[in-house]
């Protein structure tokens, strides 16, 4: 004979489950806020020196990559990043074959490049999915509240 302590065990397990996901799928939004927030803090403003520029579906919907790279002094290896930016960024860049950069000093792969643009396709996914993360949740406890209303006292 079972007291129902079986079944809320398992939802709890489950209710367990969903706050780790939740953590999960958040973590890369903690993390970016975290490195904008250094940044903002700790960044430097550096020139960098543009390798290359490209305008990938010019005919349809033009995006502006720059590609550079940042002083010696902030990337001893001398990689070259990429970065989409608005076209008059992209233009300026393009001429005078430099771009503005803000870099932590110590992290060349923590940067915002001036006239950046982003996208908030990473926004809505993790929204999305913090939603049906609720909803799970909400449809447990629903359903946790109905078998105590149920259960004799």
């Amino acid at each position: 004979m079972t007291d129902g302590t079986e079944g809320e065990g398992r939802r709890g397990g489950v209710l367990v489950a969903l706050v780790v996901v939740a953590l999960l799928v958040n973590l890369p939004l903690a993390h970016l806020t975290w490195q904008r927030w250094e940044l903002s803090r700790d960044g430097v403003e550096v020139t960098g020196d543009v390798t290359a520029t490209n305008v990938l579906r010019e005919t349809t919907d033009p995006h502006y990559v720059v590609r550079f790279r940042l002083p010696e002094d902030v990337d001893p290896g001398r990689r070259t990043w990429p970065a989409e930016v608005d076209h008059a960024t992209w233009r300026s860049a393009e001429d005078s074959g430099e771009i503005g950069v803000r870099v932590l000093p110590d992290e060349p792969s923590v940067q915002r490049v001036d006239g950046a643009r982003s996208s908030a396709l990473g926004y809505v996914v993790i929204g999305g999915v913090d939603l049906i993360v609720l909803l799970l949740g909400l449809l447990l406890w629903r359903q946790r509240r109905a078998t105590r209303a149920t259960l004799p006292a």
